[in-house]
């Protein structure tokens, strides 16, 4: 393959290459959670899946963030749904193991009790907070976030969040792979709008007088979430970031994949970065 050419057709088709991207991507990237706001209080939770691995964040006790797998140490289930919502202490709906909000094992019902060596505790992922946002890491060894995040970092400080104030947040789902979906917003520029593009999948529009962070969530290999957090002004980032012109676009590149038509792809010099990212994680090795 080529750098300038398009990525192959089962990239964005098949299963497989999904999960290849589970960890080749996702497991290796620092990723949006939520807005550091949505857990004002102890035992105050959200949870999500990110690119297919399950996880939620908690305020313990102080009031501090605290990441973990969302799955019980018992039998890998679910702890919680995705969403937000609020408890006294994490308690495990299947068969009763219990842990506080600091993830360490409490209780379970003596029927399945733990015994020997087996991990009781919850299993931890990396948080970091900046700008008034919640990332999460969920390989070993996380590096800094703002080296990871560098042009993100330094637009959000420019942006000044806080003085432009959160306002709403809002989702679009579409029935696309995800990467069409970040191909379609790194083609076009925007007039009035100054777009930053982070690997590997967020996306942050600011206006004069607004701001839009756009956090794209793969669900599965043709499946994906946006959630777009809202600040400033209405109307101020919005009308302008096209969203709409991105379904449009990965729905019908998505469809012609499917039936092996040829399907007219976007170009940009930051689209083909983009791409040499995927190939490296598809095919090892760092991207050129």
């Amino acid at each position: 393959m080529s750098p300038s050419e398009p990525l192959p057709a089962e990239l964005y088709t098949r299963p497989e290459t999904f999960q290849r991207e589970r960890r080749g991507v996702f497991e290796s990237a620092w990723l949006l959670l939520a807005r550091a706001g949505a857990l004002p209080r102890p035992g105050d939770y959200v949870a999500q899946t990110l690119g297919g691995w399950p996880v939620f964040a908690i305020a313990d006790a102080s009031g501090a963030s605290r990441g973990f797998r969302n799955v019980c140490r018992h039998q890998k289930l679910p702890l919680f749904d995705s969403g937000a919502g609020h408890c006294e202490r994490i308690r495990c709906r299947y068969h009763g193991w219990t842990y506080d909000t600091a993830g360490r094992f409490i209780s379970a019902p003596p029927q399945v009790a733990p015994s020997g060596d087996l991990s009781r505790d919850l299993e931890r992922v990396a948080t970091r907070e900046s700008h008034g946002l919640l990332f999460v890491h969920l390989g070993e060894g996380a590096p800094a976030l703002a080296d990871s995040l560098p042009a993100l970092v330094a637009a959000l400080t420019e942006a000044r969040l806080d003085a432009l104030g959160f306002r709403t947040e809002t989702t679009s789902d579409i029935e696309a792979n995800w990467k069409l979906v970040m191909e379609q917003a790194l083609a076009p520029d925007v007039p009035g709008v100054k777009r930053i593009v982070e690997w590997p999948c967020l996306i942050f529009d600011r206006a004069d007088d607004g701001a839009v962070l756009h956090q794209v969530i793969a669900r599965s290999f043709h499946r994906t979430r946006i959630h777009h957090h809202h600040y400033g002004a209405p109307g101020a980032a919005e009308a302008a970031t096209q969203v709409d012109h991105w379904k449009a676009g990965a729905l019908a590149r998505q469809s012609a994949l499917g039936t092996g038509a040829a399907a007219e792809s976007p170009t940009s010099p930051e689209l083909e970065s983009f791409r040499r990212r995927v190939r490296a994680a598809h095919l090892g090795g760092s991207p050129p």
